[in-house]
């Protein structure tokens, strides 16, 4: 190892960490070294090295010194933890590499602290790992889709709400598991989201299940996008709302059946009157009406009719696709006949 000033100057001012060792002890330790390790550099000469190895990487430390004693490669780096004597753990890199130093054998070690890499790692592993478990155990459906539209994972939700096994669901088009009648809205929307017109969305859809079933699902699309903001990925959460529509359904039938009891009431007591109507001007006529009183008669029993005759046209309207426009408070079928 060249010993001029300037380079020794160089060596001990560098902000990574090196040291020159032997397999039994250092024999040079630069500052940057000596602080990660908690020591002043003469103070750790003649220290053996492995009394800073992690105990976990001191086998894998030995076997590569010995690789290096025998006429090895430096090769890549090597990760190691260091321990300082405060008993802080060093995450590290380092290359070794055969020299001679002051005359004797040794090796020069390049030491990189990846520490903050090692912490970022860290937590991409425990965001991975959360996020799969979010995946895996959530109460709704979820699914991963190509750009192509076909779904590349699966999670149990949704091979339970779908009918399918997860390796099943797999590999199918969405197209596939959509109604007919929501296919075209799918497709659109992906592309616009590909396009980048719009980010997300939502929309309320069905599928089909495995066994011919319809399942009404309220869903979220977004994507995952590469460094440069490209797409490559969607990601799909759908909640399954059939049992919600079947009671929204239900409150609209029983709503309806609702109407119509209250309808019936109205048509029968209009109808009572109208038929009282009729009934006295019929024993009227069978009676005691004179010649002069049948013409007002007759007409009071055309009158009745004619409102008989509205009411059965306002009835057939029940039957209407618009029915239920006149259900509910406020909406009750109007029998009332205009100007009677």
């Amino acid at each position: 190892m060249p010993q001029s000033a300037d380079y020794r100057a160089m060596i001990e001012s560098a902000p990574e960490a090196i040291i020159v060792y032997t397999p039994e002890k250092f024999l040079f330790v630069n500052a940057f070294a000596a602080r990660r390790l908690g020591a002043g550099s003469e103070s750790l000469i003649g220290h053996p090295i492995m009394e800073f190895v992690h105990p976990g990487d001191v086998g894998m430390v030995v076997d590569r010194i010995g690789q290096l004693v025998n006429g090895g490669e430096a090769g890549d780096p090597v990760e190691v933890r260091f321990v300082s004597r405060d008993n802080d753990v060093m995450p590290a890199e380092i290359v070794s590499v055969p020299i001679v130093f002051e005359g004797q054998p040794a090796f020069l070690g390049l030491i990189r602290d990846i520490s903050k890499r090692a912490a970022v790692e860290s937590a991409l592993r425990e965001s991975e790992e959360k996020f799969a478990n979010a995946f895996r155990q959530s109460p709704h459906g979820m699914a991963f889709v190509n750009l192509q539209g076909r779904l590349t994972k699966a999670n149990h939700a949704l091979s339970e709400m779908l009918g399918y096994t997860e390796d099943e669901l797999v590999g199918l088009h969405i197209a596939d598991i959509t109604h007919e009648d929501d296919k075209s809205t799918d497709l659109e929307q992906l592309q616009r989201i590909v396009s980048g017109e719009i980010r997300s969305y939502h929309r309320v859809k069905r599928y089909h299940r495995k066994d011919g079933g319809i399942v009404w699902a309220a869903i979220g699309v977004s994507a995952v996008h590469d460094a440069e903001g490209r797409p490559i990925y969607f990601i799909g959460q759908i909640q399954d709302i059939t049992a919600q529509r079947q009671r929204e359904e239900e409150r609209a039938n029983e709503q309806r059946r609702a109407g119509i009891n209250e309808t019936t009431i109205a048509v029968a007591h209009e109808m009572n009157n109208v038929l009282t109507v009729l009934m006295m001007n019929a024993e009227l006529l069978a009676q005691d009406a004179t010649p002069h009183e049948i013409p007002e008669i007759a007409q009071e029993i055309l009158g009745a009719s004619n409102r008989i005759a509205a009411i059965v046209r306002r009835l057939r309207q029940l039957g209407e696709p618009r029915t239920v426009d006149y259900l509910g408070k406020g909406k009750m079928l109007d029998l009332s006949v205009p100007g009677a």
